[in-house]
Formats: C-alpha cells, sequence, structure tokens
C-alpha cells in the first residue's frame, strides 16, 4: 500500500474506500503529485517538527536569478524530494530554461518509482514563479506525472 501516504490511507479508511488495499499506479501518480505539489509549495523553516521541509522563500527570483542560484535550486530540489518523499529513488533536477517565461525557474524533476509493474522512470516540469509559487506541468490538465 505504498501508493498512499499514511494521511491518504487513514482517510481511504475513514471513508470506506472500497478499493483500499489496492494497489494502483494511476493512484500512486496522484499521490505522488499532490504530495510535491505539497512540498515544494512549504516554505522552508514554516513547519515546527521539521525545519528544512519545503523550499527557500523565491519571492525575489527575478531579481537574482543566476547561474549559481540554478545550481543551489538544482541541489535543493533533489535534496527535498529525496529527504521527504521516499516512493522517489534517483532524484536529478535539471534546469530548461523557457525563453518565453524569463522570470521563472523551470525544472525538470527525473525519479524513479517501484510499481506493481516494476520500476517505472517519471519525468516532470516544475515552474516556480516569480512569486514562489511552484507548479507541476500536466496539474491543470489531468493531475498526474508523464512517464517516460
Amino acid at each position: 500500500m505504498q501508493d498512499l501516504t499514511l494521511l491518504e490511507r487513514v482517510y481511504a479508511m475513514e471513508k470506506g474506500d472500497a478499493q483500499f488495499g489496492t494497489h494502483s499506479t494511476e493512484r500512486l501518480y496522484r499521490s505522488l503529485i499532490r504530495h510535491l505539489r505539497s512540498l515544494l509549495n512549504t516554505r522552508r523553516g514554516s513547519v515546527p517538527v521539521a525545519p528544512d521541509y519545503g523550499i527557500a522563500d523565491m519571492t525575489d527570483l527575478g531579481s537574482k536569478f543566476t547561474e549559481e542560484s540554478v545550481d543551489d535550486l538544482k541541489a535543493d530540489l533533489e535534496r527535498l524530494v529525496e529527504r521527504y518523499e521516499p516512493r522517489l529513488h534517483d532524484v536529478k533536477a535539471r534546469y530548461t530554461p523557457k525563453p518565453d517565461m524569463p522570470l521563472a525557474a523551470v525544472f525538470s524533476l527525473e525519479a524513479s518509482v517501484r510499481t506493481e509493474h516494476g520500476i517505472v522512470p517519471l519525468r516532470f516540469q516544475t515552474i516556480l514563479d516569480a512569486a514562489g509559487t511552484v507548479r507541476l506541468k500536466g496539474e491543470e490538465d489531468s493531475g498526474d506525472f508523464a512517464p517516460w
């Protein structure tokens, strides 16, 4: 039942989910995207029991966006996902600049996840905008990942 977080499992038990206890790759992807969305939109220092949970405040990203800050952001994303999303392995962040988005930091986040069908590589796009909000590509559409 590693396709759901602990709180998702508790919620499923409380509402009597008929599929509780069954594994679903689609449910795993939805759970991962929900958790990553929450993790990447939490400001570091705002969770008292885990001071390193979340990303650093990037509201001034537009004025201080340098090659060094890109490297720091990549390392921070990788460290954060590896530490707080144990279902993902071999996490790699790659900067993918978008000329049509000059005030945003766009990263391709690649990882692998174990499913009932074996190890599946995943890739999704994170967009950190000038307001400090992180979006995951596809969340407006279907809310899931795009497997390779």
